[in-house]
């Protein structure tokens, strides 16, 4: 039985995640350029103290998103390789599954549509039966 609709789905579903993840790491790293930071403070009108720790906190924030979204893009490249052959459609389509509430629930948004292809290429993974042959 060909899987190309869950391989295609966990593929685009992992450039995806890929991509969301080198924009959020090049944005976690240009809120470390003082230019900016001087910039969002001259638009800004709020305290020194509490613009450092709104700072703070979305560079951390901003690092979990980006290794959340890489472990997401690695599950989903491994599921596609496990689905490649029809090796492992059970395992693949409960790996997809899991990847797609791990990248749906921890990226805060930016992984919504990897998540969704992600979660349609786990169940149609465990759906599918192969044909009887008689």
């Amino acid at each position: 039985m060909k899987r190309t609709a869950e391989i295609i789905l966990s593929v685009i579903g992992a450039v995806l995640n890929g991509l969301a993840a080198i924009l959020v790491i090049f944005f976690t790293i240009a809120m470390k350029s003082q230019s900016i930071i001087d910039q969002m403070k001259s638009d800004a009108s709020i305290r020194e103290a509490d613009f450092q720790t709104v700072l703070h906190t979305i560079q951390a924030l901003g690092w979990g998103i980006a290794v959340v979204l890489i472990i997401g893009t690695v599950i989903g490249i491994v599921a596609a390789v496990q689905l490649r052959n029809n090796k492992r459609p059970k395992l693949s389509g409960i790996l997809l599954i899991i990847d797609a509430l791990l990248v749906f629930f921890f990226t805060v948004g930016f992984g919504v549509l990897p998540a969704l292809l992600y979660l349609i290429a786990g169940i149609l993974s465990l759906v599918r039966k192969p044909p009887v042959i008689v």
